[in-house]
């Protein structure tokens, strides 16, 4: 019996975590002509999802037209077709949360069992005017993170700033950075994560300098007034440190919308961050992964040397005058479909 729950609770786990990553959402518009750039109305569009197959259709109105929304975040093949015209495929379309991705398809004269794949298919916003960025999985792989953590990414939006990271503290928290912009305060960012606002309770901030506190919200006790005790200390008074901060390698897209963002993005003045974790899909994926970094072939900062134990009124002993690092990081995921074009799993731990 104990068996079958837990199988039962697995199961549970595993369909959680499959639809939690739908929950981050974005769409394709576009327009649809034929080869002289007049309108083709009632042309079928089709999306598939090239790694889970899921599809979705919309016509053409009679301007050319179409928009489907509420599209998982991923890659799609786009294929469009209308009768006396060749079939039109524009494959490795990028969706993108909270953003819609345009694109135009130009049919060709022709029978609608000729299919032709366009190979190049330039996207682009044409929406809305917000300023900012989105990075996908590979470019995320690709920059270096001294923490890795993702509010280190934010620092590539236009507007959008950062103080270098303090070597001490950093390792206490989660190493999350401190973020301003546009000249707002770093409290005044907000934070998804697969749709999930995460954004700090307490403070707002993103900085983890100091480990994980929950100060008593009774501290310095004043009158008593009423039986109740009166304090002038608020919930601003706990650090909070409560941004979750999934691995780099388990996220599978980070978009910045740092200004020019419309009412969704209405609660904060600073810049929105958005993440989206990383998914099953049809086909079985695993990685392992490790990092280690150490001192060893450090060289000592200047004014630590000029300011050791030893030199005139030196004060920094001599073990630390080239500063101790011994960081190591492992983690592993594994991916695939529990039923094909239906179910999928995601599993990952660092």
């Amino acid at each position: 019996m104990r068996k079958y729950i837990l199988l039962f609770c697995m199961a549970l786990c595993l369909f959680a975590a499959s639809v939690r990553a739908q929950e981050t959402l974005g769409s394709i518009n576009g327009t649809v002509t034929d080869s002289s750039g007049a309108a083709v109305s009632n042309a079928a569009i089709t999306t598939t999802e090239e790694q889970t197959s899921l599809t979705r259709t919309a016509k053409s109105s009679k301007d050319g037209y179409f928009q489907i929304l509420n599209l998982p975040v991923g890659t799609y093949t786009v294929r469009v077709s209308r009768d006396g015209f060749d079939t039109q495929l524009l494959p490795h379309i990028t969706v993108v949360e909270a953003r819609a991705s345009t694109i135009k398809a130009a049919l060709k004269v022709g029978t609608v069992t000729t299919t032709v794949t366009v190979a190049e298919s330039p996207l682009l916003n044409q929406t809305d005017a917000t300023n900012g960025y989105t990075l996908d999985h590979e470019q995320i792989q690709d920059i270096p993170l001294a923490t890795g953590s993702f509010t280190q990414l934010a620092i590539l939006s236009p507007g959008v700033n950062a103080e270098l990271l303090a070597g001490i503290g950093t390792n206490a928290g989660l190493g999350n950075q401190a973020i301003w912009a546009n000249g707002q305060r770093d409290t005044s960012n907000s934070f998804q994560v697969n749709g999930v606002d995460v954004t700090n309770l307490f403070n707002g901030k993103t900085a983890s300098q100091d480990a994980s506190q929950r100060y008593a919200f009774n501290i310095g006790q004043g009158s008593s007034l009423g039986g109740q005790a009166q304090t002038n200390t608020a919930v601003a008074g706990s650090n909070g440190n409560g941004l979750a901060t999934p691995p780099p390698e388990m996220i599978e897209e980070i978009s910045v919308r740092a200004s020019m963002y419309d009412a969704e993005s209405g609660t904060n003045s600073g810049a929105h961050v958005e993440v989206a974790t990383s998914a099953g899909g049809n086909h079985y994926h695993g990685q392992i992964y490790g990092t280690h970094a150490t001192n060893f072939i450090n060289s000592a900062p200047f004014f630590f040397k000029q300011d050791a134990v030893g030199q005139p009124g030196g004060t920094v002993p001599l073990s630390e005058v080239n500063p101790q690092l011994h960081k190591e990081l492992v983690g592993a995921s594994v991916s695939g479909p529990v039923l094909r074009n239906k179910l999928f799993f995601f599993a990952g731990y660092q």
